[in-house]
């Protein structure tokens, strides 16, 4: 008889992510405030219809393509980032054009924000014993 394992390796799975996805109405628009957020800079022959940033590069890809059939209220993407710094980095990207929309404690200290198209995200302080 063969013995299945039910625990799954870190290598068992052939996916990977490879890009974080945005659907919205002005791609290098967005692409540009990301790029200011993320601090990385957006891929040479970005357009209004289709951007990304760090295409080429080792870390995750960051990819924003036009769509006409949006839904207000529902966000596209989510992202939770952590900072050990969270009052500059909330000022900074606010800076960049996002609107501070809530601040909160679960745990840890976080505050909701809204990127130029009204996607939210989140900068929170790092949880105890981890270092952002």
């Amino acid at each position: 008889m063969i013995e299945q394992s039910t625990a799954l390796s870190p290598r068992s799975s052939a996916l990977r992510l490879g890009m974080y996805s945005f659907q919205c109405r002005d791609a290098l628009a967005l692409a540009e405030f990301w790029s200011g957020v993320v601090e990385r800079p957006v891929d040479p022959g970005a357009s209004a219809a289709f951007a990304t940033i760090g295409f080429n590069d080792d870390g995750p890809t960051w990819m924003f393509t036009r769509s006409d059939e949006l839904t207000d209220g529902k966000n596209r993407f989510r992202l939770d980032f952590w900072s050990s710094n969270q009052a500059q980095e909330v000022a900074r990207v606010v800076a960049l054009g996002a609107t501070r929309v809530a601040d909160g404690e679960t745990g840890v200290a976080w505050v909701e924000l809204c990127d130029p198209e009204n996607n939210t995200f989140s900068i929170t302080s790092p949880r105890p014993g981890v270092e952002a």
